[in-house]
């Protein structure tokens, strides 16, 4: 039965989350403010098939930013540029630690380039999976956990037991690596820097448009607050 990790990154202050989905797309582990070697014990434990990390594997090879990131900002997705080697700088600090969960679970999980997903570490990024799986931009209305807990809702998940936007984020990019495994993915992006793995066969051919917003239930449950954005939101 497939399993898949997904590892929402931020800077060791605040510490990692993780969620782990099984094929029936159950929520079997849960883990908030981890360490990078509490994440790297539960993937040895449980051996998924595959690990996606909310994070670049690296520096961009030139220049402000990478090719996966101006493919998504022309979809109308913005994510965090990834320059060259910053040097010290604090705001990349989250970045550092992404490098360091898939340097430490390389030999067993190398960097996914293409081709087969099955027992690889991807990149993913949480935003670009929900809103390709909607078909739309998040509605400006919808909070951003809201439109997320949704998408993940759509697709089978019980995300009730996620505190927080932070294990949302980790829930969907395990979701991505469950539709990769099934040959639901496309890759944006160069393999030599990283590629961003997002869960659909065909990427959109214009700016993407907002989604409608979701019709209001009664029964709904009141808003959880969103818990503050992670590294990459």
């Amino acid at each position: 039965m497939d399993r898949s990790v997904g590892i929402d990154v931020a800077e060791e202050r605040k510490g990692l989350d993780l969620v782990a989905l099984d094929a029936d797309r159950q929520v079997i582990v849960s883990l908030g403010h981890a360490t990078v070697a509490d994440v790297t014990a539960v993937i040895a434990e449980l051996r998924p098939d595959v690990v996606c990390i909310d994070s670049p594997p690296a520096w961009a090879s030139g220049g402000r930013s990478r090719a996966a990131e101006r493919q998504l900002r022309r979809m109308g997705i913005t994510a965090y540029a990834t320059p060259t080697d910053p040097g010290p700088h604090p705001f990349y600090r989250w970045m550092r630690v992404g490098f360091s969960i898939f340097a430490a679970i390389a030999d067993d999980y190398p960097r996914f380039r293409g081709g087969a997903v099955r027992g690889t570490s991807m990149e993913v990024f949480p935003e670009a999976s929900a809103v390709l799986l909607e078909g739309g931009l998040r509605p400006k209305v919808e909070p951003k956990v809201e439109f997320r807990r949704r998408v993940l809702a759509a697709r089978g998940i019980d995300s009730s037991g996620l505190r927080t936007g932070d294990a949302v984020d980790a829930a969907l990019a395990a979701l991505t690596g469950l539709l990769a495994l099934e040959g639901e993915l496309s890759i944006v992006g160069d393999p030599d820097e990283g590629v961003v793995v997002v869960p659909v066969r065909a990427l959109p051919p214009i700016p993407l448009a907002r989604a409608a917003p979701a019709v209001a239930s009664s029964h709904a449950p009141t808003p959880e607050p969103w818990s503050g954005p992670s590294a990459r939101s």
